[in-house]
């Protein structure tokens, strides 16, 4: 990776104005092929969290932060978007080129958000949140986590 790839880097240097690679389309520049993988992941999840979403029966639960929800609940709807196809061809180049070129951290926390809000999202089966739920207690037994106000989700038991 050169010095002008990582602004984490203690050598990183600013490229000139003349040094900047053009915005669209830049054509696979090297800061668009070091993120390609990552961005992959990111695309990969969306697809995962799309299938468990368009079955609710199955997937009845779902974790935003530390609240618990039903997935039919208003308010993972309103964080999944409405429709969702897999990018591809000039889309595709368009969205990892925005990707890439936007923060150059992307194995933080918040690389997936910067994409869209709701890869942050965790939809679960019952089961799932069983041991979700077994894993959120804290040290005096009092449980790490809180249900949705709205749709008031029926944990299921432990």
């Amino acid at each position: 990776m050169t010095k002008h790839l990582d602004p984490w880097d203690p050598d990183f240097e600013w490229p000139e104005e003349g040094e900047r690679e053009p915005e669209p389309p830049c054509g696979r520049c090297e800061w668009c092929q070091v993120a390609q993988s990552a961005f992959d992941n990111i695309l990969d999840v969306a697809d995962g969290l799309w299938r468990r979403y368009q079955s609710p029966e199955e997937n009845s639960f779902t974790v935003n932060g530390r609240n618990l929800h039903r997935t039919v609940c208003s308010s993972i709807r309103r964080e999944m978007p409405t429709e969702h196809a897999r990018l591809e061809g000039e889309a595709y180049d368009l969205a990892l080129q925005k990707w890439a070129h936007e923060d150059h951290d992307y194995n933080s926390a918040c690389a997936a958000k910067r994409y869209s809000p709701h890869l942050l999202l965790e939809i679960m089966t019952p089961a799932e949140t069983r041991e979700w739920i077994a894993s959120r207690v804290r040290p005096r037994g009092k449980p790490d986590y809180r249900l949705c106000k709205m749709c008031r989700p029926e944990v299921p038991a432990v």
